[in-house]
């Protein structure tokens, strides 16, 4: 499959474009430059692999959770991109790329959420491949080891180190701590995710609540 992978959930602007034999990434911390460096992006890999957006089967984005204006981000440009190539569009959450990129076993993933808090799931990753926990956002303190762990990945534990110590000590910590868009083309590839109509597009947001207290924010400067 044909597919543009794009991910802009943390500071990094991840981008994938696969074709027949090779794949050609761009991965770079753009810091809060996503809204003008991502179509550009995209049209430079597309004109480096000589090919048109409407050539592609899908396009592939990170759902969430991560940054709420990156999130909104990716899903407005893929859902754009998509429309004007008569496209489906794929979201993946961005928990499962980072377990995905960890390697076989189970793997604990916590990633920053800001606010002294993570986004965390277990997974099990291998030819049985499955998310064993819904992602939830937690104090870092509230995270725990199951048994039989055998890996930990996102940059969670990296953010919160005095707070996750025991588990740095115990387990391996995955060399990949952000999500990469060359990951989510081989989870679209797998099947388990569903194409679909880019205004079915969603975002995975999790913690709702930090949106409204934005809102709530906003109306109570404005009175």
């Amino acid at each position: 499959m044909k597919l543009l992978a794009l991910d802009t959930s943390t500071t990094y602007l991840s981008l994938a474009l696969s074709l027949e034999t090779e794949t050609l990434v761009f991965h770079e911390c753009v810091a809060q430059k996503h809204a003008e460096r991502t179509l550009p992006e995209v049209s430079r890999l597309l004109a480096e692999a000589g090919i048109a957006l409407s050539s592609l089967d899908g396009i592939v984005f990170g759902q969430g959770p991560g940054s709420f204006t990156g999130l909104r981000i990716a899903c407005g440009v893929a859902q754009g991109l998509a429309y004007s190539a008569d496209l489906p569009v794929t979201a993946i959450p961005t928990l499962d790329n980072l377990a995905w990129q960890a390697g076989d076993g189970l793997v604990q993933v916590c990633f920053d959420a800001r606010m002294q808090q993570v986004y965390s799931a277990l997974y099990r990753v291998g030819p049985d491949w499955e998310r064993l926990s819904p992602i939830a956002v937690v104090s870092p303190e509230e995270v725990s080891l199951p048994e039989g762990a055998t890996m930990l990945a996102g940059d969670g534990f990296d953010s919160y180190p005095q707070l996750l110590a025991d588990a740095r000590e115990r387990l391996p910590l995955s060399l990949h701590p952000r999500p990469h868009a060359a990951a989510y083309i081989r989870l679209a590839e797998s099947g388990r995710y569903p194409a679909r109509h880019p205004r079915e597009a969603e975002l995975l947001y999790v913690r709702n609540k930090v949106a409204l207290t934005s809102i709530e924010q906003q109306q109570a400067r404005s009175r």
